[in-house]
């Protein structure tokens, strides 16, 4: 993962090892070329030994554990490569493992997607109901309960924190509220919103809407932008949340990137638009866009804000929810800041007789330059992936992996 320092490999898609398996399987179907499908067959073997004997303790969560080998295995089946026995015994073992009492069902006391009872919802979904059918639609609903009864009210809003596990771990956590993606509302909402379509349920689809209504409290939307601050500003420097900052400074936060910036917004608004065909969600899509194309990068340069490469918090990124506008509404601007945030990216790559890599700058750290990685959240693999797409996509294909949380833009409400 980090190979300049060390040897660690962790079992996980979005910070661990596994990103690398993705990218060779999406660089084999892309290019053709076979060494890409050994070095995808070797990776994906390799995860099947860890399933045949599988720790009990490994997190559930789709970019943190289990529920992201699922993704892996799709990837390789998409291929030709046999792994489909492998896809449905990670459904099953999720199945298995789902906490049940109370309301509904969910994994590891945690709301958000990235670790959490969201993000294997968006899997249940999608590679779930392929694999074992209802029974995973099911499952979801269960887990759209769970989620249900963990929102807090604010006025017309609806909002979650991290959830009880997270919560033991950093007490101080309990006041920390994210409006965006990654770990926030905003990545709630978007599983009710699709879980409310699948289902015919008004219930999740009522829920995304009050969810949007405390996003959009959050946002700053002068000049017909849309950005939402990062978290509270109430969490200082020292929690590991956020861009450090100096004791004093209680402004809000923005960023631009799909994690905690307009790009996960305009998933969210997409799932709702899709998911209640009121085409006002479309105008919110339109705003996010152009928060991020008049916000300076990526010529802009802050350590700590806006100097990151990567797939999570980066340009690589904000380039592929670019290739999403484009298959969306087919603008050339759209394609054409894409390839201005990837020639950017390119031109900061560390090239040499090893390959390709990148040193991106980490806003939770005070010296923050961190050493290359191979992952997919800030690594070579996650750039590598946004590269191969672009290719793809200027060659007439508006195909990417088959991320579960994604929405489809080859849909658009009227």
């Amino acid at each position: 993962m980090k190979p300049e320092i060390s040897e660690e490999d962790l079992p996980s898609l979005g910070w661990g090892g596994l990103g690398p398996i993705v990218f060779f399987a999406d660089a084999y179907r892309t290019l053709g070329e076979r060494r890409w499908l050994d070095l995808a067959s070797s990776g994906g073997s390799r995860l099947h030994n860890l399933l045949d004997t599988l720790d009990p303790d490994l997190p559930p969560g789709l970019f943190t554990g289990l529920a992201g080998w699922a993704v892996v295995f799709h990837e390789l089946e998409r291929v030709g490569l046999d792994f489909a026995g492998d896809t449905a015994k990670v459904v099953t073992v999720l199945q298995d493992r789902a906490i049940r009492g109370g309301i509904g069902v969910q994994w590891a006391d945690t709301t958000e997607v990235l670790w959490g009872t969201a993000g294997i919802g968006f899997l249940m979904l999608t590679i779930g109901v392929e694999t074992v059918g209802d029974d995973a639609l099911v499952l979801a609903a269960g887990a759209g309960d769970w989620l249900l009864s963990q929102a807090h009210s604010v006025g017309d809003g609806l909002r979650w924190d991290l959830g009880a596990g997270p919560l033991r771990e950093r007490p101080g956590s309990a006041e920390l509220w994210f409006p965006n993606f990654a770990h926030g509302t905003a990545g709630i909402g978007a599983f009710l919103a699709r879980l409310g379509e699948a289902t015919n349920d008004d219930r999740y689809i009522e829920a995304a809407r009050r969810a949007a209504s405390w996003v959009l409290s959050t946002c700053r939307t002068e000049g017909d932008t849309c950005a939402a601050h990062h978290h509270n500003t109430s969490v200082r420097k020292g929690d590991s949340i956020g861009p450090a900052r100096q004791p004093w400074d209680d402004s809000p936060m923005y960023t631009m990137g799909w994690c905690h910036g307009p790009p996960g917004l305009g998933w969210f608004f997409q799932e709702l638009a899709l998911a209640t065909a009121d085409a006002e969600w479309n105008g919110w899509i339109e705003r996010t866009a152009r928060t991020v194309r008049t916000s300076g990068i990526p010529e802009r340069r802050e350590p700590g804000f806006w100097d990151n490469v990567g797939r999570c918090c980066g340009s690589a990124g904000v380039a592929e929810y670019f290739l999403d506008l484009h298959t969306w509404r087919d603008d050339p601007d759209d394609l054409a800041f894409a390839l201005l945030l990837v020639d950017d990216v390119l031109a900061r790559a560390t090239a040499d007789e090893n390959g390709m890599r990148w040193h991106n700058v980490e806003f939770r750290r005070d010296t923050p330059e961190l050493p290359s990685e191979t992952t997919y959240f800030q690594g070579a693999s996650g750039i590598g992936l946004a590269l191969l797409r672009l290719s793809r996509h200027l060659d007439g294909d508006d195909s990417s992996v088959n991320w579960p949380h994604e929405p489809d833009w080859t849909r658009r409400a009227p």
